[in-house]
């Protein structure tokens, strides 16, 4: 089957993921500020309801006192209210001959001032510095999101774990409760949230989406913590996809059953044949387990006058016990994803193949050579 890859790179995908996310801005700006003004709900009601009695008893009291001529209307007084009320009053103090009017010049500040102080200003802060409240702006990006992954724990293995979801295309929610200054950053850049909590609470899982995620990953560095999350999640969401990482593989798969773990990897079990084929010269690509099987995805270019130069597809797989589940000719950017089994290979071409390390090893090793 011919393949043409939405992203030739990582790159690619990686910058298409963050334009999507973007594209997303301004649901999240308006469920930002709703809860911004909710936050500062009694103090702004408070202050508006101020300004509008204000307005309306100067708009009163300046009609009853003026000629008909020189009458205000009721926006040119909230105008004049509100500018009185920031230290910048556009009507003359000179052209107010009542002193019940004056008052208001002397007034308004003293009001303003103190509404300032009991948190209009911060409001106003916030509202133009998203970043002042960095946390509460990434758990309002969190809560827009339904059908994502979480991720716990933004180590070495949980941002690999995030750069490939990113390749998959996945939303992403990140639960990390130590700042990586790296991971974090590179995290942002692609505009991933990251609640900055501990994973276990069960206040950070109810921020990163836990009841409308498809899926988790726990893949902090401790069997305990991750242990402790699983059971955390499991109360919350029974039916929720849940993958997780553990050092020991034979206490990873009593776990497995014991929490109804959709999957369970060890990262030295999975590490080691890849450690061990590129001891004997062999590019292992990816490792991964089936039941109590340890396959290998093996990556070849094919050299001149070797074995494999020539060779059909059908000849590889049924001489050798390997599948071959991709080619990309020879300075080419066409590539097939399981090839059919009359195709040519020719030197210079890149297959990879699925099977066991040592048959890997053994069409390296006899077939790939001079």
């Amino acid at each position: 089957m011919t393949y043409s890859p939405s992203y030739t790179t990582r790159a690619q995908a990686k910058a298409a993921y963050a334009e999507r996310n973007r594209n997303r801005f301004l649901r999240v700006l308006v469920r930002d500020t709703l809860l911004l003004i909710r936050e500062f709900r009694w103090i702004l009601l408070a202050f508006f309801i101020m300004i509008g009695l204000a307005t309306f008893s100067f708009f009163i009291l300046w009609n009853a006192s003026s000629a008909p001529d020189n009458g205000l209307s009721l926006t040119q007084t909230l105008f004049f209210i509100i500018t009185m009320t920031f230290f910048e009053p556009t009507l003359d103090f000179q052209e107010v001959n009542a002193w019940y009017l004056q008052i208001y010049f002397f007034m308004m500040p003293l009001v303003g001032l103190i509404f300032l102080t009991l948190g209009v200003a911060d409001f106003a802060v916030l509202l133009f510095n998203r970043r002042a409240r960095e946390e509460q702006w990434e758990e309002t990006v969190a809560s827009t999101f339904s059908g994502h992954i979480i991720v716990v724990g933004l180590g070495h293995v949980g941002l690999r774990v995030v750069r490939e979801l990113i390749i998959l295309g996945e939303d992403i929610v990140v639960i990390e409760k130590d700042e990586i200054d790296d991971h974090f950053a590179e995290a942002r850049s692609y505009d991933i949230p990251i609640i900055v909590a501990d994973g276990r609470s069960e206040d950070s899982l109810r921020k990163a989406g836990i009841d409308k995620a498809s899926g988790v990953i726990i893949a902090t560095n401790n069997d305990l913590v991750n242990l402790e999350i699983a059971s955390r999640i499991r109360e919350n969401n029974p039916n929720i996809r849940l993958v997780m990482r553990m050092f020991d593989d034979d206490f990873a798969q009593v776990m497995a059953e014991r929490f109804d773990i959709s999957a369970v990897f060890s990262s030295s079990a999975l590490a080691a044949p890849a450690f061990a084929g590129a001891a004997t010269g062999t590019e292992i690509i990816q490792t991964f387990k089936v039941a109590d099987t340890v396959l290998a995805m093996g990556r070849l270019e094919v050299q001149p006058g070797c074995r494999l130069d020539g060779a059909t597809v059908r000849e590889v797989e049924t001489e050798v016990d390997v599948s071959v589940v991709f080619w990309q000719g020879a300075n080419s950017a066409k590539i097939d994803v399981h090839p059919a089994r009359d195709h040519l290979i020719r030197s210079g071409d890149t297959i990879a193949v699925v099977a066991g390390i040592p048959d890997i090893k053994r069409l390296a090793s006899e077939w790939n050579r001079m």
